[in-house]
């Protein structure tokens, strides 16, 4: 009989990832401190690990939405994970805080915007970007996608009891509009959290870029938890190669679609040849007559985000095996924290590099410390819940899943 539940081996891991986490969020505050640069390095490295763990609990909200939309059967098995990353939505709204709390007390380190006066004279931009209105906007954000990520996940385990199939007619119905408003709040989001951080700079693609980091993010984040679930002794039945290969099918097909967006975003802007536009790409190091610290960052990801794993992901049989595809879910994930290095880090001096010990450790930290908290809230959902749906009414289908 397989057992369905991590209740016996959490204890240790519960304790260890909440230990971590404390400790990195206490010393990230503590490094920002020594820096002695008004907290500017510790707010962009908290932003950094807070867009790096909201990508994979809005990715997880992605995954459920799609598969409820699609009425998709071979994902039964692996669903439940994707609906503990949605459910941890309401803890990156509470994570949140310390960035909301910054820009309503006009502390400008991260958002230059922020300070009292910037927007005179700025028009759209100034209206859309004061405090409050922002403030409004992102906890709007938070709060729609907590309920949503709530609701799916506290549905999927009440059908465990009751196995009654309205239920998953319930989840079908929503699915479509709930894609819906993820795509167009997630759009606002990137262009709040992360645009704004050059004030100046635009782009209509860049909700689009964001969202293609959250897919990869989420489906190395799948593969990674089945694998490590599965090396306790969980889902070794339940999940077989077969879901490895459609997981890495779309971990494939998201790399070229992160590839297909960035080339798009650069190439467009670079043909208009607009400052307010190229600023931006200057900034961060793509450009061949003035590169900056930036420029072999934005080399390493082209490679190590894009080109090496389009080509190391295409065959079936690595697909298919568990340490390969291991490998390449580990390797895409760490080039997704770089991504978000990369689009935020910049704007901390205008293109200027700062890794210096005090830097390496604070992003450590900051890392270590959301990390631990986001892991320690899986893992408990893991020792309360089953780690597969019970009584899908689509849960023989997924056991029988085979790819021809």
């Amino acid at each position: 009989m397989e057992r369905l539940n991590l209740r016996e081996q959490a204890g240790g891991l519960l304790l260890g990832a909440e230990v971590i986490g404390i400790l990195g969020l206490v010393a990230s505050v503590l490094l920002g401190y020594f820096a002695k640069n008004d907290f500017r390095t510790f707010f962009h490295s908290y932003l950094i690990g807070f867009l790096f763990f909201l990508s994979i609990a809005l990715g997880g909200l992605f995954f459920v939405l799609l598969q409820h939309s699609t009425k998709a059967a071979w994902s039964v098995n692996v669903r439940r994970i994707a609906e503990w990353f949605a459910s941890a939505l309401p803890l990156m709204a509470v994570l949140s805080v310390p960035i909301l709390a910054a820009v309503l007390m006009g502390h400008g380190s991260l958002y230059p915007w922020a300070v009292d006066g910037w927007s005179a004279g700025k028009g759209f931009k100034g209206w859309w970007l004061g405090r409050e209105f922002f403030t409004g906007r992102a906890v709007f954000y938070v709060l729609a996608w907590s309920l949503i990520g709530v609701w799916y996940w506290k549905q999927s385990v009440k059908q465990d009891a009751t196995g009654d199939i309205a239920i998953t007619l319930r989840m079908q119905y929503w699915a479509p509009l709930g894609l819906v408003f993820l795509g167009l709040s997630l759009t606002f989001m990137a262009w709040d959290w992360i645009m704004s951080l050059d004030p100046v700079w635009y782009s209509t693609i860049f909700g689009v870029y964001y969202f293609s980091g959250c897919a990869l993010a989420v489906f190395s984040s799948l593969i990674l938890s089945v694998l490590f679930l599965q090396s306790r002794g969980l889902l070794q039945k339940s999940v077989t190669a077969e879901h490895f290969h459609d997981l890495g099918k779309f971990l494939f097909g998201f790399t070229f679609f992160w590839g297909y967006i960035a080339f798009s975003q650069f190439m467009l802007q670079w043909y208009g040849n607009i400052p307010d536009e190229t600023s931006w790409f200057l900034h961060h190091g793509a450009s061949t007559v003035q590169p900056n610290d930036f420029s072999p960052v934005l080399i390493i990801l082209l490679f190590g985000h894009f080109l090496i794993p389009f080509g190391g992901l295409l065959s079936r049989h690595v697909k298919r095996n568990r340490t390969s595809i291991g490998f390449w879910a580990v390797w895409v994930l760490v080039f997704c924290w770089l991504d978000m290095f990369w689009m935020v880090a910049p704007q901390l001096d205008n293109g200027i590099l700062h890794l210096g010990p005090l830097d390496l450790c604070e992003h450590l930290a900051v890392l270590l410390g959301i990390g631990g908290i986001f892991v320690a809230f899986v893992v408990r959902r893991a020792a309360h819940d089953s780690v597969r749906a019970m009584r899908d009414p689509r849960l023989a289908d997924s056991l029988a899943f085979q790819n021809y």
